[in-house]
């Protein structure tokens, strides 16, 4: 167990909760380093006039960094990302179990000056990621043209979960049987996920609904990769695609 003093008068040894650090991030390549031994989480609390972009990221070895994804507590952020970025003041948390140092670093100065004060404790971040707001995405075309609809890369250490996925086919005209299904197909999902519809004599104005509501929020097959649904050009049929998701580790 790690001891620390506390700031009273004697100083008193005990069991360590909470580890501060502050320093001002005005340049590119601007740093506050912080011990995180023992930790499992750290949070971030930027403050000043500033613009630019801020990466927290973590070392075993004390040599190599790893980002380390964060989400915002007082800003208007949904889920989590990879980097702070732009020129509101807020407070930030993420996962630091195992690191051995923290920092956070500026990778890409624009102006202004960020006072950064940084904690890291014993306590973990365990906020329930099913919790977090899902956001939508969603795509449709025209007549007899194909639709893909793409959910952009997340950022280094960050992935999607799909809440739910929605695929609906109108029919312009008259549609006119076929012995093979239409497949709308995937990537980023898992086991390349892909999607039969019917090759039915559907009426003009019919529409086909298909959707997935996810009793466990579906992960994606890799992090900081796009993901994408896509709908094959089909004669007379036009696609919508709809997807909800949020973005954590």
């Amino acid at each position: 167990m790690k001891l620390s003093t506390d700031l009273g008068t004697p100083r008193v040894l005990h069991p360590r909760e909470n580890l501060f650090a502050t320093g001002t991030l005005g340049s590119n390549g601007a740093e506050v380093v912080i011990e995180s031994d023992g930790c499992a989480s750290v949070m971030v609390d930027l403050r000043g006039t500033f613009s630019g972009t801020f990466e927290v990221a973590g070392t075993v070895d004390g040599t190599n960094w790893v980002p380390i994804p964060v989400r915002a507590i007082n800003v208007a952020t949904v889920g989590y990302v990879a980097a702070i970025t732009g020129t509101t003041a807020g407070v930030w948390i993420g996962g630091c179990l195992g690191y051995r140092k923290v920092r956070v670093r500026c990778t890409a100065y624009t102006s202004g000056a960020a006072t950064a004060y940084i904690t890291t404790s014993l306590a973990p971040d365990n906020a329930p990621q099913t919790f977090i707001t899902s956001t939508l995405a969603t795509a449709v075309g025209a007549a007899g043209a194909a639709v893909t609809l793409t959910i952009a890369s997340p950022g280094a250490g960050l992935r999607h979960y799909l809440t739910y996925l929605s695929i609906n086919r109108f029919a312009t005209a008259l549609l006119t049987a076929a012995a093979a299904p239409v497949t709308v197909t995937s990537t980023n999902l898992p086991g390349s996920m892909a999607f039969s519809f019917p090759a039915e004599a559907a009426a003009q104005g019919s529409l086909f609904p298909w959707r997935e509501d996810f009793a466990y929020p579906l992960a994606v097959s890799a992090q900081g990769t796009a993901t994408t649904i896509v709908c094959p050009a089909t004669t007379t049929v036009i696609w919508r695609v709809s997807a909800g998701y949020f973005v954590a580790p």
